[in-house]
Order: structure tokens, then C-alpha cells, then sequence
């Protein structure tokens, strides 16, 4: 797996956004993401909904390589971790997390992480709140106008880009703006929000080769 990043300056820090839809925070040596939905698939299927359960583990694969990757002490989750309920694919992130005991991780509640606090600290979770202030950035599961810089996801932000031949294709994005980012969503198991638009913000589409600036 090759990842592919895109340095920015933002809210006075140093930010690398990758394709693999995470951000890496050099100086806290923190990763950042948003809507994993772990669970998901099995839910659906539960429900009569064929969906391969290799959907869910290869978003753990992916993670994992990214906790590789880079230095990382602790991975800040932009809400929803889990989709719905507890089932045996959320209980594989307990194993997950069992191979990084020495990474922090912290969950910001998101609407879908309706299970209790203490299932979630039971899989190896170390926190779970609302809001988190980390070095001047707020962060929240869903984005809210805020007088300081705010990190969200839960839109699951995508841009469409038109090709010549007018054909088009959906991409997931950041949303980046002088004092908010807009996460995508990091399971690829999600649907793309690509009607809204944000005033005075830059679009950065995710490809398999790279991260595409889109103003």
C-alpha cells in the first residue's frame, strides 16, 4: 500500500493530509479520522443484506498500516467508531487494538455511537467524550460554526469531477477552511455527500495515486 500525502499549514500547524483518508499530526504525533462504522457490514447482512465482511476488514487493514507507517501515540476518532450495535466485527477491533495497547485511542461520540460508554472503553478505547481540545483545535463529530479551529466529519464529504469527454466520477474529500476541516469518511463502506459546498474552502479529492487540490 503506498500512501500518498499532501502537506498543509493550518490553524498554525503542520498538517499531512494522505490518501488513505487519515490525517497525520507530525508534532503530536497523532492520527486523526473520522466515521469508521465499524460493524456495518455485518449489521447489514444480519438484516438479509449480502455485504462481504472483507469490506470491514480491510478498513483494519488499512489502519494498521497507517499506525506503521508513521510515529503515532495517539489516534483521535472523529466519531462514528461503531455503526450500530455490538457484533462480531466491532469485537475484531478489540483484537485490533489489543496489537497497539501503547497508541491512545480517543473516540469524539458521533450519532451512530449509540452503544454505552463502557462497551466502547471495554474494547480498548481509553476515552470517550463530545469534544476534544488538543493545542489550540477542537474536535467534533459533527461540524458546528466555532470561533476556534474545529476539526468534524460526519458528512462524508466528496467532490465530482467532469472529464472531458463529460463524462464524471465521485470522489471523497477533505474540506479544508481557514478554521475548519471537514474529514472524509475513512470506511469505504459509506455513501459520498457531494451537493454541499463550504464559502471560502478548498476541496482535496482522494485518489489511488494521490490527493488532487480542488478550489
Amino acid at each position: 500500500m503506498i500512501i500518498h500525502e499532501q502537506e498543509i499549514t493550518w490553524a498554525q500547524h503542520t498538517l499531512i493530509l494522505t490518501n488513505k483518508k487519515a490525517i497525520y499530526w507530525p508534532a503530536q504525533k497523532t492520527l486523526i479520522l473520522s466515521d469508521l462504522h465499524l460493524g456495518k457490514a455485518a449489521h447489514f447482512r444480519r438484516n438479509g443484506i449480502p455485504i462481504p465482511s472483507q469490506i470491514h476488514q480491510r478498513d483494519l487493514d488499512v489502519l494498521e498500516k497507517l499506525l506503521l507507517h508513521y510515529t503515532v501515540d495517539k489516534v483521535i476518532v472523529v466519531g462514528d467508531l461503531i455503526h450500530a450495535h455490538q457484533n462480531g466485527e466491532v469485537l475484531d477491533f478489540k483484537n485490533f487494538l489489543q496489537q497497539f495497547s501503547e497508541i491512545e485511542f480517543i473516540l469524539i461520540k458521533g450519532n451512530h455511537d449509540r452503544i454505552a460508554d463502557r462497551k466502547i472503553l471495554d474494547l480498548g478505547v481509553k476515552a470517550v467524550c463530545n469534544t476534544f481540545h488538543l493545542d489550540g483545535i477542537e474536535f467534533v463529530h459533527e461540524p458546528e460554526k466555532c470561533a476556534d479551529y474545529q476539526i468534524s466529519g460526519h458528512i462524508h464529504p466528496g467532490v465530482t469531477v467532469r472529464l472531458p469527454t463529460n463524462k464524471h466520477f465521485r470522489l471523497p474529500s477533505y474540506v479544508v477552511s481557514e478554521n475548519m476541516i471537514i474529514l472524509p469518511a475513512f470506511s469505504q463502506f459509506t455513501g459520498l455527500d457531494t451537493k454541499q459546498s463550504f464559502e471560502k474552502s478548498v476541496n482535496y479529492a482522494i485518489l489511488d495515486t494521490g490527493i488532487m487540490a480542488i478550489k
